[in-house]
């Protein structure tokens, strides 16, 4: 994402849009989407699962919404189209580094009970 507007011309942007739709595993975004929601289901109780699965979705859409709100008033009042990039890298970023001090793993051989 943050590639994308360091240049210029259709070739940079093609291929800077290639590399993020296919990620680093080379798997693609298309991965995405079944991955999250298994795990969702995999950690959740079979007695609240769709519960669980509910309330994913919920998060997952509020923040498509508050997003788009988000990249149209940084590209507004940035003046630029580059400013909604960087603005989308830096929050994926910081969600990551949420995730990694605030996430908790649930695979039993990763995370053993004690």
């Amino acid at each position: 994402m943050a590639l994308l507007p360091l240049g210029d011309g259709s070739a940079w942007w093609s291929t800077s849009a290639a590399m993020a739709g296919l990620g680093w595993a080379g798997l693609g975004m298309a991965m995405l989407y079944p991955i999250l929601s298994a795990a969702v289901a995999d950690i959740a109780h079979p007695g609240w699962r769709a519960s669980a699965i509910g309330i994913y979705r919920f998060w997952r859409d509020l923040g498509y919404g508050l997003g788009a709100l988000g990249l149209g008033a940084v590209a507004a009042l940035g003046g630029q189209l580059e400013h909604a990039f960087w603005f989308a890298a830096i929050s994926m970023l910081l969600s990551g580094a949420l995730l990694q001090l605030w996430g908790e793993e649930t695979h039993p051989r990763l995370n053993p009970a004690s």
